[in-house]
């Protein structure tokens, strides 16, 4: 449990770092573009385009190295704070069938990080449809598992409280 804890309660610090200092920071050096990473529904082979002219030096390096190591860690910090506890509040083969949903979220966000940088390497001209492309997808992948994961524990958690305040209720009178 303590696993569980600690690694919950690094996630939502690295999470808020990024949502609140680097991720605005890159917006605002891109001047007001979305970067990648808070573009959930994907984006198309212009998008990249025009966010790749737009921002500056500073912001691709700050992006690369800094959001990026960021980023690093939270894929799989999400992966295990919402996987323990799925396989652990779940009966038998759906607990881990949903842990793996986490896991892949993880992965999923490992691989878009990755195709993101090869986009950051290039100038724009130099883009590929290909290379927006594997990122995109990566991205979609990344935000439907992980929403789905995430509601998952959500409703997991409220059946599991509701039926915790049944007990209760039914043993104290």
């Amino acid at each position: 449990m303590e696993i569980l804890l600690g690694s919950g309660s690094r996630d939502g610090n690295n999470y808020l770092i990024m949502v609140l200092w680097s991720l605005p920071l890159v917006s605002e050096m891109a001047g007001g573009g979305k970067p990648f990473d808070m573009r959930p529904g994907g984006y198309s082979f212009e998008d990249a385009q025009v966010f790749l002219t737009v921002i500056t030096d500073a912001g691709r390096d700050f992006y690369l190295n800094t959001q990026q190591r960021l980023d690093f860690f939270y894929p799989t910090l999400f992966a295990i704070s919402i996987a323990i506890p799925l396989a652990y509040l779940v009966p038998r083969y759906w607990g881990w069938a949903l842990a793996a949903l986490a896991i892949s979220a993880g992965v999923f966000d490992h691989l878009e990080n990755s195709a993101v940088a090869v986009m950051l390497r290039v100038e724009p001209d130099a883009l590929t449809e290909a290379m927006v492309s594997t990122a995109s997808h990566w991205t979609l992948a990344k935000s439907i598992s992980t929403t789905v994961a995430s509601v998952t524990l959500l409703v997991v958690l409220c059946i599991k409280g509701i039926a915790w305040m049944k007990a209760r209720k039914a043993q104290s009178g």
